[in-house]
């Protein structure tokens, strides 16, 4: 299961960048030496791969340390997602799930991320826990499907499960989130979707590709939703588009996040922080 999610996402992130290659900002990386975890992305770790404590303001790292084992260890053997969800039902095994310790928000604490990919598509979800020193528990930062990209401004891209629209192979939907510090939460910033006109003339009530709107001839028109709901009748242009991502993304680097395979070896690797 984790191996087609893997060839899904690559594939999903490979449309997008494509995408979005008149927003330059869009592509760059940012390797981040704070990481509890150094695996290479999205692969297991090697047996000699060590960690590294980064400087955090949390009253006791070892208590929020000692969180994140304690749930990922109880998702483990009892099949409880952090949040509570029972996944019981699951398919595939266990270890084929992924997870990280990194501090995604740049609030100078590191964050629980979990990648659930062990059931059906529609139940595939990513998570970014923090750990709320005050109240001892951990807190959901965002929800969503485990498609994420981190960027170090608190910016997050999360593609859509599914491109059922008319966006074509040349675009994967996605939302995108924005940190704040206040809520200690991730914030919906917009929805985004394309009309590809080489995918399809036509929408399903036959109206024509909007010509009028696609000044810059690129063939492709954007829908961007701020208020988080589905509409498909105020395409803009390529220029627009790319104006709004640079609004918002500018010149931020993308995290690159360590995952580790949801496995007691790689989660003893938190317990000896401990």
């Amino acid at each position: 299961m984790k191996k087609v999610l893997n060839i899904i996402l690559s594939m999903v992130l490979c449309v997008t960048l494509a995408a979005c290659n008149n927003n330059p900002t869009a592509n760059t990386k940012d390797t981040n030496e704070n990481s509890l975890l150094t695996a290479s992305p999205g692969a297991p770790a090697a047996a000699s791969d060590t960690l590294s404590k980064s400087d955090n303001p949390v009253n006791n790292p070892d208590d929020m340390y000692h969180a994140y084992f304690t749930a990922l260890e109880n998702l483990i053997k009892n099949h409880i997602i952090p949040d509570g969800t029972d996944v019981e039902e699951q398919l595939g095994d266990m270890s084929e799930n992924m997870f990280a310790v990194h501090d995604v928000d740049n609030d100078g604490k590191e964050e629980l991320i979990l990648l659930y990919s062990t059931t059906i598509t529609a139940g595939m979800a990513g998570y970014v826990f923090a750990y709320d020193s005050k109240a001892g528990v951990l807190q959901t930062q965002l929800y969503e499907y485990p498609a994420l990209a981190f960027y170090n401004n608190g910016i997050v891209k999360a593609l859509w499960s599914h491109n059922q629209g008319r966006a074509g192979d040349h675009f994967w939907p996605y939302n995108l989130y924005q940190y704040v510090p206040e809520s200690d939460k991730y914030v919906l910033v917009g929805m985004v979707d394309a009309w590809d006109k080489n995918y399809a003339e036509t929408d399903d009530q036959n109206n024509p590709f909007p010509g009028d709107i696609d000044k810059s001839g690129t063939g492709i028109v954007y829908y961007i939703m701020e208020d988080g709901q589905d509409d498909d009748t105020h395409p803009v242009d390529a220029s627009e588009y790319n104006e709004w991502v640079g609004a918002h993304i500018g010149d931020a680097l993308e995290i690159q996040i360590q995952y580790l395979d949801l496995t007691e070896e790689n989660l003893s690797r938190i317990k000896n922080r401990l």
